[in-house]
């Protein structure tokens, strides 16, 4: 009996958000240690966390999370995302205190990586970072290390 309300909504429109909930699995590979922790941000192309791209702190983007590193990598899915574009950044915190260290001059002492993994000099553009979650979807971010 649910099911048929769930579908009967779904074909109605009158739960739409429901019908279009996604997953989106981040992979982030190329981490140079098991050290520390990585946060992850998830941002919308939607909403104003779009303004913050790429700084990638928790409570940053329409998602976030800090997850332990094992073999060099981290896995994390985002459950119930609605359809639509997004851009992912990653830090590897290495020393654990929940955001990017920077250099005197700002450059990342930590690793960080984007998604769609663009070639930028200094910091990148949400567009650059940006692609399309329509369904279930996977996307692999390489981790790079400036200093």
């Amino acid at each position: 009996m649910r099911l048929r309300l769930f579908l009967a909504g779904c074909l109605t429109g009158l739960f739409s958000s429901a019908c279009n909930a996604s997953d989106l699995t981040v992979t982030a590979g190329n981490l140079r240690s098991d050290q520390g922790q990585v946060l992850i941000c998830v941002f919308s192309a939607d909403g104003s966390d779009k303004a913050q791209f790429p700084d990638c702190v928790k409570g940053h983007g329409v998602r976030s999370a800090q997850t332990p590193i094992s073999a060099g990598k981290v896995v994390m899915t985002f459950n119930g995302l609605k359809d639509g574009v997004y851009a992912v950044a990653i830090v590897h915190d290495e020393n654990g205190n929940g955001k990017m260290d920077t250099n005197f001059l700002g450059i990342p002492a930590e690793g960080v990586g984007v998604s769609t993994n663009p070639r930028v000099f200094g910091k990148p553009s949400f567009e650059q970072g940006q692609f399309a979650v329509k369904g279930n979807t996977a996307i692999a971010i390489e981790t790079k290390y400036i200093l």
